[in-house]
Protein backbone atom coordinates (compact mmCIF):
# COMPACT_ATOMS: atom_id res chain seq x y z
CA UNK A 1 0.00 0.00 0.00
CA UNK A 2 2.85 2.17 0.52
CA UNK A 3 4.96 1.83 -2.81
CA UNK A 4 1.69 2.00 -4.21
CA UNK A 5 0.96 5.69 -2.51
CA UNK A 6 4.96 6.27 -3.56
CA UNK A 7 4.43 5.63 -7.17
CA UNK A 8 1.69 7.79 -7.30
CA UNK A 9 2.91 10.41 -5.73
CA UNK A 10 6.13 10.20 -7.82
CA UNK A 11 4.38 10.16 -10.93
CA UNK A 12 2.14 13.14 -10.07
CA UNK A 13 5.82 14.92 -9.64
CA UNK A 14 6.78 13.67 -12.81
CA UNK A 15 4.00 15.58 -14.58
CA UNK A 16 4.31 18.71 -12.84
CA UNK A 17 7.87 18.77 -13.52
CA UNK A 18 7.11 17.70 -17.35
CA UNK A 19 4.62 20.07 -17.35
CA UNK A 20 6.41 23.22 -16.09
CA UNK A 21 9.57 22.42 -18.20
CA UNK A 22 7.94 21.02 -21.73
CA UNK A 23 6.02 24.04 -22.15
CA UNK A 24 8.79 27.29 -23.21
CA UNK A 25 7.99 30.31 -23.06
CA UNK A 26 5.52 31.77 -25.88
CA UNK A 27 6.31 35.39 -27.35
CA UNK A 28 3.21 37.92 -26.32
CA UNK A 29 2.45 39.85 -29.88
CA UNK A 30 0.87 42.76 -28.60
CA UNK A 31 0.45 44.49 -31.69
CA UNK A 32 -2.95 44.67 -32.16
CA UNK A 33 -3.22 45.85 -28.68
CA UNK A 34 -3.59 49.91 -28.65
CA UNK A 35 -0.83 52.15 -27.16
CA UNK A 36 -3.16 53.14 -24.32
CA UNK A 37 -4.06 49.43 -23.36
CA UNK A 38 -0.14 48.26 -23.36
CA UNK A 39 1.77 48.57 -19.66
CA UNK A 40 2.23 52.17 -18.68
CA UNK A 41 -0.49 53.35 -21.01
CA UNK A 42 0.75 56.32 -23.31
CA UNK A 43 2.01 59.56 -22.02
CA UNK A 44 -0.22 62.17 -23.48
CA UNK A 45 2.73 64.87 -25.32
CA UNK A 46 5.03 62.41 -26.09
CA UNK A 47 4.09 61.76 -29.77
CA UNK A 48 5.09 64.50 -32.00
CA UNK A 49 2.64 66.66 -33.99
CA UNK A 50 0.70 65.32 -36.81
CA UNK A 51 2.01 61.94 -36.14
CA UNK A 52 -0.53 58.63 -35.83
CA UNK A 53 -0.27 59.11 -31.92
CA UNK A 54 -0.95 62.80 -32.07
CA UNK A 55 -2.53 63.47 -28.95
CA UNK A 56 -3.43 67.35 -29.23
CA UNK A 57 -7.09 65.91 -29.89
CA UNK A 58 -9.88 64.79 -27.72
CA UNK A 59 -8.72 62.49 -24.68
CA UNK A 60 -9.80 58.91 -25.60
CA UNK A 61 -10.18 55.93 -22.53
CA UNK A 62 -6.95 54.47 -21.09
CA UNK A 63 -5.00 57.70 -22.10
CA UNK A 64 -3.25 59.67 -19.48
CA UNK A 65 -4.46 63.10 -19.32
CA UNK A 66 -2.11 66.27 -19.51
CA UNK A 67 -1.45 67.71 -16.69
CA UNK A 68 -0.78 71.91 -16.55
CA UNK A 69 2.46 73.12 -15.37
CA UNK A 70 1.85 73.90 -11.81
CA UNK A 71 0.86 69.93 -12.13
CA UNK A 72 -2.53 70.57 -11.56
CA UNK A 73 -5.07 68.61 -13.87
CA UNK A 74 -7.20 71.30 -15.84
CA UNK A 75 -9.92 69.97 -16.23
CA UNK A 76 -10.45 69.59 -12.22
CA UNK A 77 -10.52 72.46 -10.03
CA UNK A 78 -7.71 72.87 -7.92
CA UNK A 79 -8.87 71.98 -4.24
CA UNK A 80 -5.53 73.43 -2.95
CA UNK A 81 -6.09 77.36 -4.17
CA UNK A 82 -7.23 80.07 -1.23
CA UNK A 83 -9.92 80.58 -4.29
CA UNK A 84 -11.61 77.34 -4.26
CA UNK A 85 -10.50 76.68 0.07
CA UNK A 86 -12.51 79.75 0.67
CA UNK A 87 -16.02 78.34 -1.16
CA UNK A 88 -15.32 74.85 -0.97
CA UNK A 89 -13.30 74.32 2.25
CA UNK A 90 -12.51 70.77 1.53
CA UNK A 91 -16.25 69.95 0.66
CA UNK A 92 -16.32 67.66 -2.22
CA UNK A 93 -18.20 70.68 -5.39
CA UNK A 94 -21.17 71.00 -5.90
CA UNK A 95 -21.61 70.64 -2.36
CA UNK A 96 -20.64 73.69 0.24
CA UNK A 97 -19.15 73.82 3.53
CA UNK A 98 -21.11 74.88 6.74
CA UNK A 99 -19.47 77.37 8.90
CA UNK A 100 -20.63 78.20 12.49
CA UNK A 101 -20.35 80.88 14.74
CA UNK A 102 -17.79 80.14 17.76
CA UNK A 103 -18.57 77.56 20.11
CA UNK A 104 -21.65 77.13 18.55
CA UNK A 105 -23.29 74.08 16.86
CA UNK A 106 -26.49 75.54 15.59
CA UNK A 107 -26.72 76.14 11.82
CA UNK A 108 -27.11 79.76 11.19
CA UNK A 109 -29.79 81.57 8.83
CA UNK A 110 -27.29 82.74 6.47
CA UNK A 111 -26.15 79.07 5.69
CA UNK A 112 -29.48 77.59 4.68
CA UNK A 113 -29.47 78.40 1.43
CA UNK A 114 -26.05 76.66 0.37
CA UNK A 115 -26.70 73.80 2.48
CA UNK A 116 -30.15 73.57 0.72
CA UNK A 117 -28.66 73.74 -2.40
CA UNK A 118 -26.42 70.43 -1.08
CA UNK A 119 -28.92 68.46 -0.04
CA UNK A 120 -30.92 69.03 -3.27
CA UNK A 121 -27.74 67.81 -5.34
CA UNK A 122 -27.64 64.48 -2.86
CA UNK A 123 -30.87 64.46 -3.59
CA UNK A 124 -31.16 63.94 -7.07
CA UNK A 125 -27.56 61.61 -6.80
CA UNK A 126 -29.33 59.10 -4.82
CA UNK A 127 -26.53 56.55 -5.34
CA UNK A 128 -24.34 59.13 -3.54
CA UNK A 129 -22.79 58.47 -0.06
CA UNK A 130 -21.40 61.16 2.05
CA UNK A 131 -19.40 62.47 4.96
CA UNK A 132 -19.38 65.50 7.05
CA UNK A 133 -16.78 66.15 8.66
CA UNK A 134 -16.78 68.80 11.59
CA UNK A 135 -14.28 71.12 12.08
CA UNK A 136 -13.28 73.77 14.72
CA UNK A 137 -10.73 76.43 15.12
CA UNK A 138 -7.29 76.31 17.28
CA UNK A 139 -8.98 77.89 20.56
CA UNK A 140 -10.35 75.48 23.09
CA UNK A 141 -8.69 72.26 24.69
CA UNK A 142 -8.60 68.95 22.24
CA UNK A 143 -11.48 67.14 23.73
CA UNK A 144 -13.70 69.46 23.70
CA UNK A 145 -12.95 70.91 20.13
CA UNK A 146 -13.79 67.28 19.50
CA UNK A 147 -17.16 67.04 20.63
CA UNK A 148 -17.92 70.51 19.01
CA UNK A 149 -16.72 69.31 16.34
CA UNK A 150 -18.46 66.08 16.20
CA UNK A 151 -21.93 68.37 17.33
CA UNK A 152 -21.95 70.59 13.89
CA UNK A 153 -21.41 67.80 12.10
CA UNK A 154 -24.65 65.98 13.59
CA UNK A 155 -26.34 69.36 13.01
CA UNK A 156 -25.64 69.17 9.58
CA UNK A 157 -26.59 65.78 9.01
CA UNK A 158 -30.40 65.94 10.88
CA UNK A 159 -30.72 69.09 8.47
CA UNK A 160 -30.23 66.92 4.97
CA UNK A 161 -32.23 63.86 7.10
CA UNK A 162 -35.00 66.39 7.38
CA UNK A 163 -35.05 67.56 3.36
CA UNK A 164 -34.73 63.71 2.62
CA UNK A 165 -31.74 62.47 2.35
CA UNK A 166 -31.54 59.05 3.53
CA UNK A 167 -29.63 58.48 7.06
CA UNK A 168 -27.61 55.31 6.30
CA UNK A 169 -26.02 57.70 3.37
CA UNK A 170 -24.50 59.72 5.95
CA UNK A 171 -21.75 59.59 8.15
CA UNK A 172 -19.99 61.87 10.22
CA UNK A 173 -16.69 62.40 12.35
CA UNK A 174 -15.27 64.84 13.86
CA UNK A 175 -11.34 66.56 13.80
CA UNK A 176 -11.80 68.92 16.04
CA UNK A 177 -9.53 71.66 15.58
CA UNK A 178 -6.89 68.94 14.53
CA UNK A 179 -6.72 69.42 10.29
CA UNK A 180 -7.18 73.43 10.52
CA UNK A 181 -7.72 74.78 6.74
CA UNK A 182 -6.33 78.18 7.47
CA UNK A 183 -3.31 78.32 9.54
CA UNK A 184 -3.84 82.21 10.74
CA UNK A 185 -3.92 82.54 13.85
CA UNK A 186 -6.56 86.09 13.58
CA UNK A 187 -10.44 86.06 13.75
CA UNK A 188 -10.95 85.34 9.77
CA UNK A 189 -8.79 81.98 9.57
CA UNK A 190 -10.98 81.05 12.99
CA UNK A 191 -14.12 81.50 11.27
CA UNK A 192 -13.54 80.07 8.38
CA UNK A 193 -12.49 76.73 10.38
CA UNK A 194 -15.18 76.69 12.40
CA UNK A 195 -16.55 73.93 9.61
CA UNK A 196 -18.27 71.27 8.80
CA UNK A 197 -17.17 69.87 5.50
CA UNK A 198 -19.55 67.47 2.79
CA UNK A 199 -17.33 65.16 1.39
CA UNK A 200 -18.13 62.63 -0.77
CA UNK A 201 -15.48 59.73 -0.51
Amino acid sequence: MNVKRMLQTALAVGLCLFALTGCGKKDVDSSHVSESMKPEGNLLGSAEPGSSQDTTGSVTAGDLEPLAQTGVNPLLPDTTSDEYRSVYGRSTAPLYPVFFEFDSSAIGADQIDKLTSSGAHLLVNDQLRLVVEGNCDVRGTTDYNLALGELRALSVKRYLVNLGVAEARIKTISYGSQRPLFPGNDEQSWAMNRRADLVLP
